[in-house]
């Protein structure tokens, strides 16, 4: 048997094991939950299935608990597997979900990165199964560069609408209290605004050139 439809072959059987261990653990919305996972991540070359992809994003709609258990089975995923197609389908498939799922994703993904789990984290990533694989393997490992950098952009941002929402808040209380200290502190407020511009226009410029990175070779 050639080298491709042995590594094929090999897939497929991984595959079938990670859908049979995952239909007899858990709960059924779990496992049906691993199961679309898998099936959505699988080692053949060739698109996702949409109705798994809906699938995820249906089932994690029920409760964060759901989003918890999906980021762990995609880091275990990303973690143990040396195939490509494998880790690519997977970022694909978080990308989607922070694009389309629960907003709860980016703040779970975000936090699990920061304790350590690094879900993101594909510095390391090697696919020597093959001569071109490692053309694949550098692709991965900028996609999931690009899409570290995006999502902490989005959180950071997040944050900073939030302080800008309760320094409204607290400029307008200082109105109501004192007139004159309101105006000192309205143009400490426009200081701290642009210099809040300069920073967000350059995270944008990195994660332009994070995106622009991703052109594939």
């Amino acid at each position: 048997m050639a080298p491709s439809k042995l590594k094929k072959a090999i897939g497929r059987v991984k595959d079938q094991t990670r859908i049979g261990l995952a239909k007899v653990g858990g709960t059924t919305s779990l496992s049906d939950l691993d199961v679309a996972i898998v099936k959505a991540t699988r080692h053949e070359e060739q698109p996702a299935d949409e109705r798994y992809i809906r699938e995820i994003i249906c089932i994690t709609s029920y409760s964060r608990a759901y989003i918890i258990a999906c980021i762990n089975t995609m880091s275990r995923r990303l973690n143990k597997t040396k195939s490509w197609t494998v880790a690519l389908k997977t970022l694909l498939l978080i990308h989607r979900l922070l694009n389309e799922g629960d907003p709860a994703y980016q703040q779970e993904i975000f936090f699990s990165t920061r304790r350590g789990t690094r879900i993101l984290n594909l510095s390391d990533f090697r696919d020597t199964s093959r001569y071109r694989s490692w053309d694949f393997s550098a692709f991965v490992r900028t996609y999931a560069l690009y899409l570290d950098e995006k999502l902490e952009y989005n959180i950071q941002d997040r944050r900073g609408e939030k302080a800008k929402t309760a320094t409204i808040a607290n400029e307008n209380k200082e109105e109501e209290n004192n007139e004159k200290e309101s105006g000192a502190k309205s143009s400490h407020f426009r200081e701290m605004k642009t210099e809040q511009i300069f920073t967000t226009l350059q995270h944008l410029q990195q994660l332009l050139e994070r995106f622009l990175a991703c052109r594939p070779i």
